[in-house]
């Protein structure tokens, strides 16, 4: 029975570790369905900068865990580069590891997005059309993005 119960649990930490598909993306063309975490207004937003944006780098920036205490201590992995982010009707959403960020991007470039864990996304767009945002959550990482 010992044996049959170390089974069980070693199976559901392992399937507890395992790599989690991201929810489907939204293409520039697609409406996005607004979440109840979007940060923003749609009171507050524009249609300027909508389409898709082409991730570029990811700079780790973690000098330590930021919502976390120190008995979690997770790892803050590496990235290549940032996964592609969608605008449409103003609404910007970015799909990263298994989390869906969201927020409305103000008339003058300022895009905030958090997630309904409690990370969060702090960006501008700048007149080249190129996002430059932090992201913060257990990890820190600074990336940008083109407009395609």
């Amino acid at each position: 029975m010992k044996r049959f119960i170390l089974l069980c649990a070693s199976v559901l930490a392992i399937g507890a570790c395992a790599s989690q598909q991201p929810p489907p993306a939204a293409s520039a063309t697609t409406p996005i369905t607004p979440t109840n975490y979007a940060a923003g207004s749609p009171a507050n937003t524009t249609t300027a900068f909508d389409g898709a944006w082409v991730g570029g780098p990811i700079r780790n920036m973690s000098a330590g865990e930021t919502l976390r205490g120190p008995e979690e201590n997770p790892s803050c992995p590496n990235y290549n580069n940032a996964p592609n982010l969608t605008i449409a009707n103003g609404l910007a959403q970015l799909d990263f590891s298994i989390l869906r960020f969201q927020g409305y991007v103000t008339p003058q470039g300022a895009l905030v997005m958090r997630t309904g864990a409690g990370q969060r996304f702090e960006g501008q767009i700048n007149s080249q059309n190129v996002l430059a945002a932090r992201v913060i959550g257990g990890c820190v990482y600074d990336a940008s993005w083109k407009r395609a």
